[in-house]
């Protein structure tokens, strides 16, 4: 379902309730973690908005899949250059992805 387009999804991901997500972000998180990721900059740049975002609505949001996300933004970052993501279009995702990685492991 993501690879397909991952643009399709990442809202639903943003909007839909806490037991949902943790179901739905996981393969999310394995299709970026993939090799089939490579060059889907939309996908590094909305699934980092997505998990802003549920962070913004509370940690308890992102509780049960904080280990997974963890280590998902770590190996993001660990090959971000992947993703062919244009700093003038997307801004600096991979600092955004940091701090995301700082609040997810406090």
């Amino acid at each position: 379902m993501f690879r397909k387009c991952f643009l399709s999804y990442q809202e639903d991901l943003t909007y839909m309730r806490t037991p949902a997500f943790c179901f739905y972000v996981i393969p999310a998180i394995s299709y970026l973690c993939s090799d089939a990721a490579d060059g889907d900059s939309d996908a590094a740049s909305t699934f980092c908005s997505v998990m802003e975002a549920r962070m913004r609505a509370g940690l308890d949001a992102i509780r049960p899949i904080a280990p997974a996300a963890s280590e998902a933004v770590r190996q993001i970052l660990a090959r971000f250059d992947r993703f062919k993501c244009n700093p003038e279009i997307y801004g600096d995702i991979p600092a955004r992805y940091k701090r995301l990685l700082g609040k997810l492991t406090a």
